[in-house]
């Protein structure tokens, strides 16, 4: 399971290089062969028809040759000649056809071994060439030969060409060419001239034709005889001239090549043409294994090359799987870091890759997600302190309504004697005392509406026209749509002391006022305290903003008032009211402390959710 994603990439990819190997192999050596096969059968087809050409070439030379004697003169009077003829006029004209016409071309032609004239009648006359003595023949002999040589024409002025020869024992080893030759006084055909020539000066004309090592030409005649055979071929038992089966096949054959199984068990191509001059089979053969040699060295090259290629291509599938997989167990070995909770970053490797951007996102997920786990431990630890606060302003809000419980119901028998001595003032007073400290005396922070808070601040300033025994102008311009908007209990109180604290200093005079107001935003409902007292200046108003923000992140609420001096004596304070409202809706809301300069005023705006948006946990 570790390597799996590894494994199996690399059967896929050595997969499809193998087939594509075989494949392009396969097709190549197809086609290649086939190709080769027709190349090399062409090629063996004109070097056959090339030595057919040559010899047609070689044999008409001497047929023109013989063409022009039927009309010599002296060889038509000697086929003339009576039998038997006068003694003077058979050796003259014999002595002149020799010395003026056969001589002169057997100088020329050295491979001319004997031309010859055989009259009707059984007069004859030879030449023989000087390489072996000149035979005597009888008149019998003579009329024999006339019979053979008539037997072996085609017709009454036809080339016939064969083997046989005049000559003992040069039978086979020879071509002789005959024709019929007419008299000179009448056009009957009065006799045969021939010329025969040592079949081996054929051979002279293939010198330039390559077969191989073991290839050979050799010809048959119409009857499949052989009319010349290469030397080594002479005594060889598995001649061509020793199988009847190859003779008949190549004399039954087309112009196409086959194969054959020799008599020594040796597979070898045949080729053959036939010449229509001389109706001659010239045949062509080479060894199949010289034949497909070419072939086997093409697939030889072709299965090395497709080796060597296959295990190059094996070894850059190994480093291309490699490359992929290396960087995902990477990866993979980083989650795993990550699972049991230690954040590492993970080492790029050095190239520019979707695989190493992908390690750099994993390493940038890994720091982002290092830093939200730690923001998350850092709001629940922020949570728990609030929690904590808020039980702990509750709990000392129990611990203090023991002594107030007493002092509430002695106030209610004071206004009972305020009643009994008819004075009003006492009883205005105590009753929104009273009220006030029932309001106070709630333990938990639950939400109040706007109306209550404001009914909370008129019983205050009822107390504080009686402390300064004067009527102090406070405007309210809350629109009624609001009153019954939430807001945090005892919060609206704390800043109208705040203002009387220390807004107005010096003493509170009748162009004094403060105005509560009220309004909301898109997202947001705020409640203002607004005082045209001593304002405040820039750096005073930098400090008390700083202190709020400070306090929020680091200060808990007990140590807020007695640390900061902005809270009226006896009073709750601008940091507990701020602290008290984020507790409730949360940090992004608060107080809001503005400006415009000394003796200008000071504004505070208590900002809370908007209630479409605010639902409470």
């Amino acid at each position: 399971m570790k390597n799996k994603l590894y494994r199996r990439l690399f059967l896929y990819c050595v997969s499809i290089i193998v087939l594509s190997s075989l494949l392009i192999g396969v097709v190549t050596y197809s086609r290649s062969s086939a190709e080769l096969d027709r190349q090399l059968d062409r090629h063996m087809s004109q070097i056959v028809q090339n030595a057919l050409n040559h010899t047609d070439l070689y044999i008409k030379s001497y047929d023109r040759t013989m063409i022009t004697l039927l009309t010599n003169r002296e060889l038509k009077k000697f086929v003339d000649l009576p039998n038997p003829a006068d003694h003077y006029d058979y050796y003259q004209i014999s002595s002149t056809i020799k010395d003026t016409v056969f001589r002169p071309l057997m100088d020329r032609g050295p491979e001319l071994l004997t031309m010859y004239l055989i009259s009707g009648s059984g007069n004859a006359t030879y030449i023989f060439g000087s390489d072996f003595a000149t035979p005597v023949f009888s008149e019998e002999d003579r009329s024999k030969q006339l019979a053979d040589l008539r037997g072996y024409t085609k017709d009454e002025t036809g080339l016939m060409i064969h083997t046989e020869s005049i000559i003992p024992g040069r039978s086979g080893s020879v071509v002789r060419m005959t024709r019929e030759i007419r008299g000179l006084s009448s056009t009957a055909l009065k006799g045969v001239l021939a010329m025969e020539v040592r079949s081996e000066e054929l051979s002279s004309l293939w010198q330039g034709i390559d077969l191989g090592e073991r290839g050979y030409f050799y010809i048959a005649d119409v009857n499949g005889n052989m009319v010349y055979q290469p030397e080594h071929l002479l005594d060889d038992p598995a001649s061509p001239a020793e199988d009847p089966k190859l003779t008949a096949a190549i004399m039954g054959a087309s112009e196409e090549s086959f194969k054959y199984t020799t008599a020594d068990g040796e597979n070898r191509v045949f080729m053959t043409r036939m010449s229509p001059y001389s109706g001659w089979r010239l045949v062509a053969s080479i060894p199949l294994e010289e034949w497909r040699e070419p072939i086997a060295n093409i697939r030889t090259t072709v299965w090395t090359i497709g080796f060597i290629s296959l295990v190059t291509a094996c070894l850059l599938a190994y480093r291309f799987t490699r490359s992929i997989t290396r960087p995902i167990q990477t990866i993979i070995r980083g989650m795993r870091e990550t699972e049991q909770g230690r954040w590492v970053q993970l080492k790029l490797p050095k190239r520019d890759d979707e695989l190493t951007e992908m390690m750099q996102r994993y390493n940038l997920m890994v720091t982002r997600l290092s830093e939200l786990i730690e923001r998350v431990y850092e709001t629940e630890l922020q949570q728990q302190k609030m929690v904590n606060e808020r039980q702990n302003a509750e709990f000392q809000a129990l611990q203090l309504q023991i002594n107030p419980h007493f002092m509430y119901n002695t106030l209610e028998t004071i206004v009972c004697y305020a009643e009994v001595e008819g004075s009003s003032e006492i009883t205005e007073m105590v009753s929104s005392l009273g009220f006030m400290m029932r309001y106070s005396l709630l333990t938990s922070l639950e939400e109040i509406t706007v109306a209550n808070e404001l009914k909370h601040v008129l019983n205050y300033m009822t107390i504080m026209k009686h402390r300064h025994d004067m009527e102090f102008d406070l405007r309210v311009e809350v629109p009624h749509e609001l009153l019954l908007f939430k807001m945090v209990r005892l919060t609206l109180q704390p800043l109208i002391e705040n203002a009387f604290q220390h807004a107005f200093p010096d003493g509170i005079e009748e162009s004094q006022h403060i105005t509560i107001s009220a309004g909301c935003s898109e997202d947001a409902f705020w409640v203002s305290v607004t005082d045209n007292g001593i304002g405040m200046s820039p750096h005073q108003l930098n400090e008390i903003r700083a202190r709020l923000s400070y306090q929020a992140d680091h200060i808990d609420v007990s140590s807020a008032a007695s640390s900061l001096n902005v809270s009226g004596t006896g009073g709750i304070g601008l940091l507990n009211v701020h602290r008290r409202i984020q507790l409730v809706f949360g940090d992004s809301y608060g107080l809001r402390v503005s400006s415009e300069g000394e003796g200008r005023g000071t504004t505070i705006r208590m900002l809370m959710p908007h209630p479409r948006l605010h639902v409470r946990g």
